[in-house]
């Protein structure tokens, strides 16, 4: 059996075939549900916020454009959706707390995940969502440029401003020696 291509089903599920739109959620869930984890925090949440996602995609199949890709149309409508949540809850940072970690526990790999992901966490959310697209989910810079409708060469330049922000806060927390 071939599989169908995202347009092809995204055409299915415009005619009224809802099976086809599993088949979308099936092929695009996890990826989803991964960049919304990041982003929140919190398991329970995203995984709410991934159900979210795709009811708004499917109520929103007719608004899909062909000459793009599903996969970034899905993505950019999870990336609105979790900055909405992100905005409308504030106050609810579910990572730990990093400060004062002895530098001896630096070297664990699962510390260095907290304490970069605290570091993500102070970063505005136009400049998270980018180093996640990029380094979370290896998207390429004309990938991210769709996802975001934004240039490739602008995707670049905000990119490099995101890193060194973050290496600034990381900087001066004291995760990082100042070269």
């Amino acid at each position: 059996m071939v599989a169908k291509e995202d347009n092809e089903l995204v055409s299915e599920v415009i005619r009224g075939n809802v099976s086809a739109f599993e088949i979308l959620v099936d092929r695009y869930q996890k990826i989803i549900f991964k960049m919304v984890l990041r982003m929140v925090g919190n398991n329970e949440t995203a995984k709410d916020l991934t159900q979210d996602i795709f009811v708004k995609a499917f109520e929103k199949m007719g608004t899909f454009n062909f000459n793009f890709r599903f996969f970034s149309w899905i993505y950019r409508i999870g990336i609105n959706e979790t900055l909405t949540w992100i905005r409308r809850n504030p106050a609810t940072d579910q990572l730990q707390e990093v400060e004062n970690i002895p530098l001896e526990q630096y070297a664990d790999p699962e510390r260095k995940r907290v304490i970069l992901e605290h570091g993500l966490q102070e970063l505005s959310t136009d400049y998270r969502v980018l180093l996640l697209l990029k380094y979370y989910d290896g998207l390429t810079y004309e990938e991210i440029s769709d996802i975001n409708g934004l240039s490739v060469e602008r995707v670049r330049s905000r990119l490099f401003i995101a890193r060194e922000q973050l290496r600034k806060i990381l900087l001066k927390k004291g995760f990082l020696e100042d070269e």
